[in-house]
């Protein structure tokens, strides 16, 4: 990816944040296979509350969507979320062999992730959350690419989720965030998306950080 690119650059200023993010606890344990069956029963759990929140921003993409390629790709995204992902979650919980038992307290910290996005996007509007999903999507195919070549991934739901972040339709999708990343107006300075980008992955660690209680 160029440098000259607002995304490029993003990446460059946002080294340290997704760095950090790539090294949580859950994504060493899902890479490595040792994840608890309790931990990703909480993951689930969580998990699947923030598919409401990333229908939310994805739908206010489609209002605020500066095209309408751009208006489309939100419309299809709010579709797989409300269809496909929910139905993933709904098969994975069902099937999970333990259930989850978060506390209040872990729970309203994995809300910050949702509180997080929500606020920036209406405080930014498309700009805010095109970056914040950026961040989100680019943390997820990074790490899932990496835990699905090595294949140490537990087989079923955790190893399905895993292939589904790394396989080519969402690698597309985070290239096309990328590409609306690049389109957003200089007027916006490359400070606020990092302040953006990085408070995401931040909120991504924390929200990860929640399953173990």
């Amino acid at each position: 990816m160029s440098q000259l690119c607002r995304s490029g650059r993003l990446l460059d200023i946002g080294r340290d944040s997704l760095d950090r993010a790539l090294g949580m606890r859950f994504v060493r344990e899902v890479g490595a296979g040792t994840i608890s069956q309790r931990a990703y029963a909480n993951y689930l759990d969580i998990e699947a509350a923030f598919v409401l929140t990333a229908a939310r921003l994805h739908g206010f993409a489609v209002w605020d969507a500066p095209s309408w390629p751009a208006a489309r790709r939100n419309g299809l995204a709010v579709h797989a979320l409300v269809t496909e992902q929910a139905e993933y979650f709904a098969s994975a919980r069902s099937a999970w062999p333990v259930a989850a038992a978060l506390g209040p307290a872990a729970v309203r910290r994995a809300g910050r992730l949702s509180d997080f996005a929500l606020d920036a996007a209406r405080a930014g509007g498309y700009p805010a959350i095109m970056t914040v999903l950026f961040a989100a999507e680019t943390l997820y195919l990074t790490w899932c690419t990496s835990a699905h070549h090595a294949g140490l991934t537990p087989a079923g739901p955790v190893a399905d989720w895993v292939a589904l972040h790394a396989a080519e339709p969402f690698r597309a999708g985070v290239a096309a965030l990328a590409e609306q990343v690049d389109q957003i107006p200089a007027a916006i300075p490359d400070s606020t998306l990092a302040g953006w980008f990085g408070g995401m992955l931040d909120a991504e660690i924390t929200f990860h950080d929640a399953v173990y209680g």
